[in-house]
């Protein structure tokens, strides 16, 4: 597998794959209307990915906002990801970060954590 990048736009995230380094990052906004369109191939790559990943790996998430229609694609990466740790010669990390005083993704994180059964590390940063 190459590398993978699908640019954001002001409705959808930056998705940035590589395959090779094991990291997978989504960043910005997810509002569209119709999140099928652009999560579905996102998550038969993952599928394809995760059934023969690297030792290691990443997947940062960075998303200021995103819908609820969008929330559905997201638990759906989560889980393909967290499947990753299964394999006992392979890991997988996920890493979300948000803005300190989100309280709204903050309960979500949590609850996506315990609907996959998977820590998710959040890192906390301050808009400026």
């Amino acid at each position: 597998m190459k590398k993978i990048e699908i640019k954001g736009t002001d409705k959808s995230p930056k998705f940035i794959f590589e395959p090779k380094r094991g990291s997978i990052k989504i960043l910005g906004r997810s509002t569209m209307l119709y999140p099928h369109d652009f999560y579905s191939s996102i998550i038969r790559l993952l599928e394809e990915y995760a059934e023969n990943p690297t030792e290691k790996t990443h997947l940062f998430i960075d998303l200021e906002y995103y819908n609820t229609l969008s929330s559905k694609y997201m638990l759906n990466i989560l889980k393909i990801v967290s499947r990753i740790n299964h394999n006992p010669k392979t890991t997988a990390k996920i890493i979300w970060y948000l803005e300190e005083d989100d309280l709204g993704i903050r309960d979500d994180i949590k609850l996506f954590s315990d609907l996959i059964n998977h820590k998710i590390y959040t890192i906390e940063y301050e808009m400026a």
